[in-house]
């Protein structure tokens, strides 16, 4: 097991500033990047602190802010937390790839949003909501505050503790991992999760239907069929390579969508979709 990292006080103040940085979580929310930008905020004071140049800066937050990022507040946290730890290793020795972090933020966010979830949204806040909902039908007026202070306080601490423990054990074990050699096999393993990650976001969230299936001697062939034999969620893929490739080049979301959103109106109206 890595050993705790002890912390400077310049570090205790980065990671207060990225934990209030961190309260942004909905202030930015968009149906790009979800989080991103609040995540790339979290981590703006280690950012700031460990590179040294403004160009590097600008590089290591564009490429945290513009990648797209969705999970529990206090997964962000967590996340965060680990993320600055490795970027003070790349600004550092410049060893670690930035593909090593993109690979393990898309690895962690989606498991980590279902343990929290679970936990803060299913039992500790119907908890605490049905003490607080007794305390209101007595009429007591102290319920709502009650409330906010339990659950919302719980959440902010724990949020808090696992930003500095991300960081923290985040150091550790990244300098361990230089020491044993086993960097390469971590930003393998990492990039495998997050490309299944990124799969399993398309296959979910990005969905195709071919409504058109021409009949030919008597014989209906059902394109969306064919190509779903061939490979299930193949449309979906080629859809987003496209957005990919197109967004990579320069082209704005918002033209992006209304070009998608015309596209689906005529091949809808001509019974493709």
């Amino acid at each position: 097991m890595a050993e705790k990292y002890v912390l400077s006080k310049d570090e205790k103040k980065m990671l207060n500033k990225a934990f209030l940085y961190s309260m942004s979580t909905f202030m930015a929310f968009n149906q790009v990047v979800m989080q991103g930008q609040s995540f790339g905020m979290t981590i703006w004071p280690g950012i700031n602190m460990f590179y040294k140049t403004d160009e590097e800066k600008r590089e290591a937050f564009s490429r945290n802010a513009n990648e797209f990022f969705n999970t529990h507040q206090i997964g962000q946290g967590l996340i965060g937390g680990i993320v600055i730890a490795m970027e003070k290793e790349r600004a550092e020795k410049g060893q670690l790839e930035a593909t090593a972090i993109s690979g393990l933020k898309a690895a962690l966010m989606g498991p980590l949003a279902g343990v929290f979830d679970s936990f803060f949204f299913n039992c500790v806040r119907v908890i605490i909501a049905g003490v607080c909902i007794g305390l209101a039908a007595d009429g007591s007026i102290l319920a709502p505050l009650l409330f906010l202070v339990l659950y919302g306080g719980s959440l902010l601490v724990t949020k808090y503790v696992l930003l500095i423990q991300g960081y923290r054990y985040g150091v550790s074990l990244v300098n361990m991992a230089f020491e044993k050699g086993i960097v390469p096999l971590i930003m393998e393993a990492c990039g495998i999760l997050g490309a299944v990650m990124i799969g399993t976001l398309i296959a979910s969230n990005v969905t195709i239907n071919i409504a058109l299936a021409p009949e030919i001697n008597g014989a209906t062939f059902a394109l969306q069929d064919i190509f779903d034999g061939i490979m299930p969620g193949m449309l979906s893929l080629i859809l987003w390579w496209v957005c990919f490739k197109s967004l990579q080049k320069g082209m704005s979301p918002i033209k992006l969508i209304f070009i998608i959103m015309a596209a689906c109106v005529v091949l809808a109206f001509f019974g493709v979709f």
